[in-house]
């Protein structure tokens, strides 16, 4: 049953991208009271279920496990506050949710130790309410990136209110009458570096926008050959003629930067959404386009599923493991108890060595990515990704070696997998996405991970069953499984190749 349990709840994960909308459309105090209250409700649940009450297990391990996941994920909001460390503080927060894994073996000393598992459970749960809801209300940002004084971290509310104060501190470029005078050259040149900024993003970084006129009419940083022809004819120009040209010039300046769409993020191809400023047109309604049309995007880029395909990989081989741990040892340990419960203890006090791991790792990361330029971050994360399939490959061979003593090796590597994927998981979607869809960008690719684990379940029945618990051919799934998540770093490397290729040529 307790298999059962642990399936359900990994497949409930999948509601996460529903918490990840919340966080990014309500902001993180809201998130956090949300998940604060699932969690610790959820151990609640789990130590009120006993004998004749078995279901409230299902509730409870669903409601801690989604509440805590996403209560770690709020936690990145910290990694913000130091940039030369946030790879570090990244990695640190997933090495800590795997040091979770070590609550069993606290759970089996107390035990032993004559406190009952109602104390314990209320107990931890108890910590996670008081702790959880003092943080909430104490890290949080007070403040947007512009330093505007803000009681909830709202991110959908400050860019509204920030591109409703944009558009109305932007000159009138799309009418051109009531001009009173022609503006002079550096007026122009000042008028149009205004409205760039003006329809910039913070999250969004252009490495291509063009400077060259469009629409076939010069750029309004430059006189127009039209006007420059009429000084030079008439030794004058008229104030209509002048607010003319330079109507059409800005006008369609306008209409380029507001069209112009290809962005890119950290090296991935993002787009920015096109902002309507037809007089018909709501503030609201243009950042809810906005937010969907960003969305839908990032959804369809390659670099988001071929991220989702090692993530899969990865997680579906942490999860069969773990989930088949059991039936390894007693397979290879002749079903001896000691020797089971020596390996489960091996196991727990290894979960406490990921955080060194996970330190190690974002301490890696951050040199890598302070060598990089912003087109070249993409690049840094491929040792990692690669350093994580090495482990699961490692890990698989171990287990398929038929000797006791080397599952202390799939143990050690298995850890480093666990520990090494989800930290350069994390790390890499705050690095590259756009930080405004964080939230749902992890959300998405949690929820798609987990609910595929349900075929840990029909993996489960085969190797009980038609395998006869026999894990050599475990092994080789798991070798298989590894092999396929090699296609990540692989095409990481091959788009550095082709974009320095596609830089020699410009060059």
């Amino acid at each position: 049953m307790l298999n059962l349990v642990y399936t359900v709840a990994i497949i409930c994960l999948a509601s996460l991208p529903v918490l990840g909308y919340i966080y990014d459309h309500c902001g993180t105090v809201c998130v956090r009271i949300l998940s604060v209250c699932l969690c610790a409700g959820g151990f609640f649940l789990m130590a009120l279920a006993e004998r004749g009450r078995e279901w409230l297990l299902f509730p409870g391990a669903v409601f801690h496990l989604v509440g805590g996941i996403q209560l770690a994920v709020t936690d990145v909001q910290v990694a913000v506050l130091f940039p030369k460390l946030k790879a570090t503080l990244i990695c640190l927060i997933s090495g800590a949710i795997d040091v979770s894994g070590f609550a069993p073996i606290l759970l089996k000393l107390t035990y032993q130790a004559g406190a009952s598992y109602k104390t314990f459970m209320f107990t931890f749960a108890g910590v996670i309410l008081f702790l959880s809801s003092v943080n909430t209300f104490t890290l949080p940002p007070r403040q947007d990136d512009d330093g505007n004084n803000i009681d909830i971290a709202c991110c959908f509310k400050i860019r509204k209110r920030q591109r409703s104060k944009t558009e109305s501190s932007k000159p009138n470029t799309s009418t051109c009458t009531n001009a009173d005078h022609v503006p002079t050259a550096n007026e122009r040149q000042s008028g149009h570096q205004v409205l760039e900024q003006g329809l910039s993003n913070a999250a969004y970084m252009p490495d291509d926008v063009s400077t060259e006129p469009k629409c076939g009419v010069p750029s309004i940083g430059s006189a127009t050959p039209e006007l420059a022809s009429k000084e030079k004819a008439d030794g004058d120009v008229t104030r209509e003629k002048a607010d003319d040209i330079i109507c059409q010039g800005t006008s369609c300046q306008h209409e380029n930067n507001t069209n112009h769409t290809e962005m890119r993020v950290d090296g991935i191809g993002q787009i920015s959404c096109r902002i309507e400023n037809s007089p018909g047109k709501e503030n609201g309604e243009s950042a809810n386009n906005c937010f969907l049309h960003d969305t839908l995007l990032i959804i369809k880029s390659p670099s988001f599923w071929m991220l989702m395909l090692w993530f899969l990989c990865q997680n579906t081989l942490i999860v069969t493991y773990q989930g088949s741990f059991y039936a390894i040892i007693n397979y290879y340990g002749n079903n001896v108890k000691d020797k089971v419960s020596t390996y489960t203890d091996v196991y727990s006090w290894f979960q406490v060595g990921s955080l060194i791991w996970a330190l190690l790792n974002g301490l890696m990361l951050d040199k890598l990515v302070s060598r990089a330029t912003a087109d070249d971050k993409e690049r840094c994360f491929v040792v990692p990704f690669f350093i994580t399939v090495l482990a699961g490959l490692i890990a698989s061979i171990a287990c398929i070696i038929p000797i006791i003593e080397m599952q202390f090796v799939a143990i050690l590597f298995h850890s480093m997998l666990k520990t090494g994927s989800y930290a350069s998981h994390l790390a890499y979607i705050a690095s590259t996405f756009p930080k405004e869809h964080f939230g749902k960008t992890y959300g998405i690719q949690i929820g798609i991970g987990f609910l595929f684990t349900f075929i840990e379940y029909p993996i489960f029945a085969w190797y009980k069953y038609s395998l006869e618990s026999d894990p050599f051919w475990l092994g080789l799934l798991f070798l298989g499984i590894c092999l396929t998540a090699s296609c990540l770093p692989f095409y990481l490397l091959w788009r550095r190749c082709r974009y320095t290729r596609s830089n020699s040529y410009t060059l």
